[in-house]
């Protein structure tokens, strides 16, 4: 009976040894199979799916083009420019050669004028534009008005019309140059005679005398306003003076070339 226990016991033990020899021979020889990872087929291919590709979008991105503002800003610069912002253009007899005529011949010429008459006061300014012997004088084509200070913007029907004939002039003269735009200022128009004697204390060039402004018969150019810097004053000068000499050589006007200004009065 010992022996039957003895004999049960030692073969459940060989059993349980060549369990365990399986066992260890089995996992090696799993361990030397290659394996093999499954990869999802793709979309289309599975369960009849249509699906649409994928396409990656491509952005161009394109460099930031800089612009050449440097011309452009001159430009606007250049529009911004109002007459009177650059410095002027003398017009005076340092650079301007015209002959002079003497003051008594404007003085004869301005008293002999269709519209003349002396302007004492305000009150004779107001009389003067009531009758329209004394009209308005405005900024025109080829000439402006500087601000007045000891006259006022008046002139004789007739002074008016040569001014703006001489501004015309002036204007064809430089269209079509670099100095295109360019125009005198007139500094000084009518004053009455109060006018005169005030001025006369503060300028030693101002006539203690009548002047020929106090009958509407005169006026001052003093500069000439370039609307852009491209050009210098050679041509604007050059321009005036001829303009000048060829109303002077007519008859047209007579001239007294100040340390300041061109004072022109008008012949009948």
């Amino acid at each position: 009976m010992d022996s039957n226990r003895i004999f049960l016991l030692a073969f459940v033990l060989i059993c349980c040894s060549s369990g365990v020899v399986a066992l260890v021979s089995s996992s090696d020889e799993v361990s030397k199979t290659p394996i093999l990872l499954s990869f999802p087929e793709p979309l289309v291919k599975v369960k009849g799916y249509d699906v649409p590709e994928k396409k990656i979008l491509l952005v161009r991105t394109e460099e930031p083009v800089i612009k050449e503002t440097v011309a452009e800003a001159v430009q606007d610069q250049e529009k911004k420019i109002e007459l009177g912002d650059l410095l002027p253009c003398s017009c005076c007899k340092k650079t301007i050669r015209v002959p002079k005529n003497p003051y008594t011949r404007h003085q004869a010429a301005a008293r002999a004028l269709p519209n003349s008459f002396f302007i004492r006061n305000d009150s004779d300014v107001k009389y003067g534009k009531n009758v329209n012997k004394l009209v308005e004088v405005k900024d025109g084509r080829g000439y402006r008005l500087d601000r007045l200070k000891h006259s006022t913007a008046l002139l004789l029907p007739e002074v008016r019309d040569l001014l703006v004939e001489m501004g015309n002039d002036y204007a064809d003269a430089l269209e079509g140059t670099d100095s295109e735009g360019t125009v005198f200022r007139v500094t000084s128009l009518t004053r009455t005679e109060d006018q005169q004697k005030k001025l006369a204390r503060r300028n030693r060039n101002a006539t203690k005398r009548k002047s020929t402004h106090s009958y509407g018969a005169s006026f001052d150019i003093a500069f000439m306003d370039r609307p852009n810097e491209k050009d210098n004053c050679s041509r604007p000068t050059r321009e005036i003076q001829k303009l000048l000499l060829k109303y002077q050589k007519a008859g047209r006007i007579l001239i007294i070339p100040e340390g300041g200004c061109m004072h022109i009065t008008l012949i009948r």
